[in-house]
């Protein structure tokens, strides 16, 4: 395994405790879930303690990402999994990665 794997188990580690640390979403006291980050080269653990919310915040960015790569194939609809093809941040009516997109009511193309 190469040092890149390494450095990108303990990244991705120190960038959801930053995420952790920085954008509390739950009351005082709740207890958090544990993400364990094993780095695959050296067996490091890296156990990161994030809120339920921070979970699912976590959750609903990577299902957008993967929203957004299966769009862009040659046979997808070209729309992002975050701002559902209207390119505003949030999509149209809200947070594009909380909640489902309105019904379309044909007002827009």
């Amino acid at each position: 395994m190469s040092t890149e794997t390494t450095t990108a188990a303990a990244e991705f580690a120190q960038a959801l405790a930053e995420l952790a640390d920085g954008y509390p979403t739950d009351p005082e006291g709740t207890a958090p879930v544990i993400v364990m980050v094993t780095d695959p080269a050296t067996g490091e653990q890296h156990p990161v303690p994030i809120e339920p919310g921070q979970l699912a915040w976590v959750t609903a960015l990577v299902r957008g990402e993967l929203d957004t790569f299966r769009a862009a194939h040659s046979d997808g609809t070209g729309y992002c999994g975050h701002c559902r093809g209207t390119g505003l941040a949030g999509g149209t009516g809200g947070a594009a990665l909380l909640a489902e997109p309105p019904a379309d009511d044909g007002s827009r193309p």
